[in-house]
This record gives C-alpha cells, sequence and structure tokens, in this order.
C-alpha cells in the first residue's frame, strides 16, 4: 500500500482520473462510452425513460437560506451498489465496473441548515441525462440532485450539471483499489493525501471522507467556495480522521 501510494504521489498529474461525458455529447446518442479508470466502464443505456419530477417533502423544503460554500460530492459506486444505497445505487449505476461517480454538487451553509428543494422542478431532458450520464449514471439520480440542490443556486439542469461537470472533470480521481494494500485497507489520511498529490490546490482538509458502517468507503466530499474554488472545510471538519484504516469494496 505505501509503495502504491508513493507511486501516486511522484506521479501526481498521471491518468488516474475517470473522464465524465463532455457538453458536447449533448446532441449525441451513443450507446457506450469507456472510461480510462482501472478498466472501468460507463455503459450508457440505448433507451433512458424520463424521470418525472420529484415533489419535496415539505419537512425537508429550506428555501430562505444562501449557501456559505458548495460540496462536490463523489459516492464510491463499488460500496453503494454492495450496500444497496438507495441514493447512488440504481440498476443503471451499478450495470458497469464504476468506482468514483458524481453524487452531486449541494450548497451548503457551515450552521447546518442547508438550501434545499428551493423551488419546483422540472423533468431533465434525456439528451442532458446522456451528457451526464457518464459523471452520474443514474437518470433518477440525476432529477434528484437538480431538485434537491440544483434548484437552489441555478436557473436549469443544463446550468447545474455543466457547473458539476466542470468540477468533476478537472478532478484527478486516484483509485483507492490502486493505494490500498493486499487486505484492501488503507488509512482516511492515506486517500486525503493521494487527492491533495493528485489535484494541486485542493487542501488536504478540503477533503471529507465518510464511511458507512464497519468503516467502508462510502464518500468523498470536496469543499469549495462559492465561486467554487477547492477551500479547507468549514471549521475543519472533515469526516473520518487520518488514523483510521478504512475497507475498500472492490
Amino acid at each position: 500500500m505505501r509503495h502504491a501510494l508513493a507511486a501516486l504521489l511522484s506521479t501526481a498529474i498521471a491518468g488516474v482520473l475517470l473522464a465524465g461525458c463532455s457538453a458536447q455529447d449533448a446532441g449525441i446518442t451513443p450507446t457506450a462510452a469507456s472510461e480510462p479508470q482501472g478498466g472501468a466502464e460507463c455503459v450508457i443505456p440505448a433507451r433512458i425513460d424520463q424521470v418525472p419530477a420529484e415533489i419535496p417533502n415539505p419537512d425537508k423544503v429550506n428555501a430562505d437560506f444562501t449557501p456559505d460554500s458548495q460540496l462536490l460530492s463523489l459516492a464510491w459506486q463499488p460500496q453503494a451498489c454492495a450496500s444497496g444505497a438507495a441514493d447512488t445505487s440504481d440498476e443503471s449505476a451499478c450495470s458497469g465496473k464504476l468506482g468514483w461517480t458524481l453524487h452531486g454538487l449541494w450548497p451548503n451553509s457551515a450552521d447546518g441548515k442547508h438550501p434545499r428543494d428551493c423551488r419546483p422542478s422540472t423533468p431533465i431532458a434525456e439528451a442532458t441525462v446522456r451528457a451526464n450520464f457518464c459523471m452520474t449514471p443514474s437518470a433518477r439520480l440525476q432529477q434528484h440532485e437538480w431538485a434537491a440542490h440544483g434548484t437552489c443556486a441555478w436557473d436549469s439542469p443544463e446550468a447545474y450539471f455543466d457547473q458539476a461537470r466542470s468540477l468533476w472533470n478537472g478532478l484527478k480521481r486516484p483509485d483507492p483499489r490502486d493505494l490500498a494494500g493486499p487486505g484492501g485497507t488503507m488509512t482516511a489520511g492515506e486517500l486525503r493525501d493521494a487527492f491533495a498529490a493528485a489535484n494541486p490546490g485542493l487542501p488536504r482538509k478540503a477533503v471529507y471522507i465518510a464511511v458507512a458502517s464497519d468503516n467502508w468507503l462510502r464518500e468523498l466530499r470536496l469543499c469549495h467556495s462559492t465561486d467554487f474554488r477547492p477551500q479547507t472545510c468549514p471549521d475543519g471538519k472533515v469526516g473520518t480522521p487520518d488514523r483510521v484504516t478504512i475497507r475498500i469494496t472492490p
């Protein structure tokens, strides 16, 4: 594990990212797209049914807060699929061999009262879903993220996903399977080191690591300012401490 991490640190600019679909794909109807991360493959279904607009739970609506930061939330897709996590594990997101996927871009507030479901949403066009499928491989999840988070800061699904994709495509995403030891484990600190080394300008304390029960890696959330520059997470809260050993679902 240490040798693998050392190799990554010395080649921080190497191609270890899972590239998202580009905006130019919006007018194309591909059936599959290969992505260069550990043999992962993004498979775009030949048919994508439009998902209805969400009707938010009134108890979750929080439309009167202005965000003071932004979170880019990456799901470790093997764990999402293994656990059956409702938010990131529908069939289309688990049909390939994906590593990191984008859960969402979330307007955030340091006091914990995050903006959410700020106004009624509209169904996302199929072309937009396709353009972003290699980043967020689920029409249902895209619709949810637009409704819950995108409506709080963007005028349209296209504007929301364009911003998310810009951050996604600019981020090198080390594959923890390549860094983990023979037992499939590494420390949270080693994962933070890997992301900070691969992305100059990303502070270690901008990397929030979330784990499931038994310390299985679940998500990685990157703290950004309101103008989408990486920044230290508010109050230094980074989730799982450096010293904790985390388990990597293969």
